[in-house]
């Protein structure tokens, strides 16, 4: 938003004082008012799908604390970094990635839950099946059960689960 008001008043300056060449002032202005505000749409949207899926989050995962050595190290705080994993019906984000199904043309297709893990397959139609594996220990059977039930209800895949007669055994 600052970058378009910055435009507008060059813009706005240039027709005022009447340079010999405010016609290419004007030009750039615009251009370069365009394209800040294009950039700024762009962030706005990455912005509100974040939103959203941190809103509707089914499961949340604290996977790891990043900091420094040694006191003085933690008592910086550009040295630590906690970042959570957060995921949806409508996508994952993981720190400051967003992956984006059911929503663009990209759609959720399966959901296994295994033991120490759970992995998504999404993709457009008719593209290749992507996925993408994160590190989770499976919770309890009634929380597993409303975890199964959400993606279910709210995505129309049914999450199939892995690995069952291993954790049985232990």
């Amino acid at each position: 938003m600052a970058a378009a008001f910055v435009c507008i008043a060059l813009l706005a300056l240039a027709l005022c004082l009447r340079f010999s060449y405010w016609e290419h002032c004007t030009v750039f202005s615009l251009m370069g008012g365009t394209l800040a505000l294009a950039l700024f749409l762009a962030a706005r949207k990455k912005l509100m799908t974040a939103r959203a899926i941190v809103e509707s989050a089914v499961i949340c995962i604290e996977p790891a604390v990043i900091c420094g050595q040694g006191q003085a190290a933690k008592e910086e705080e550009g040295l630590r970094e906690d970042f959570g994993i957060y995921v949806s019906c409508f996508g994952i984000l993981l720190g400051t990635k967003l992956i984006k199904f059911n929503q663009d043309g990209i759609w959720l297709r399966a959901v296994e839950i295994g033991a120490d893990s759970i992995s998504f397959g999404y993709g457009a139609s008719g593209e290749e099946l992507q996925t993408i594996r994160l590190l989770y220990s499976r919770p309890d059977e009634n929380t597993l059960a409303g975890v199964m039930e959400s993606f279910r209800k709210e995505t129309g895949v049914m999450p199939s689960l892995t690995g069952q007669q291993k954790r049985d055994k232990q």
